[in-house]
């Protein structure tokens, strides 16, 4: 695969490059250049990817719905619906135990008043 090819995957894997070029008239040449002397993995990238976790395209959105198995999120959120539940009775059966083990204290003096 010639460097050019693995440029044009590099690019096709960050879309944000694509939204730089237009709003900062950056020209594909000069991302190429810098794809050239300094590869994929340099930190010269970080300012041109996109960290703000707030900022969402609906096209990345939609694309990530689409690829949601809904049978299989149904599954896993049984399957832990189920894991709270068995959480939440042995943590009751383990409550009711200690209480078995220990009941409450009753001061006696209370009971039969002070001896």
């Amino acid at each position: 695969m010639s460097k050019l090819d693995n440029f044009k995957k590099f690019v096709s894997n960050h879309p944000e490059f694509a939204d730089y070029v237009k709003k900062n008239n950056v020209s594909w040449q000069s991302f190429y250049e810098l794809y050239d002397l300094y590869g994929e993995d340099d930190e010269i990238w970080k300012k041109y990817i996109k960290d703000d976790v707030g900022e969402i395209s609906i096209k990345g959105l939609l694309n990530t719905l689409k690829n949601i198995n809904i049978d299989s999120l149904e599954e896993n959120i049984s399957s832990i619906q189920k894991a709270v539940g068995l959480v939440e009775e042995l943590t009751r059966e383990t409550k009711k135990d200690e209480e078995k083990i220990n009941p409450k204290e009753e001061k006696i003096d209370k009971l039969y008043g002070e001896v």
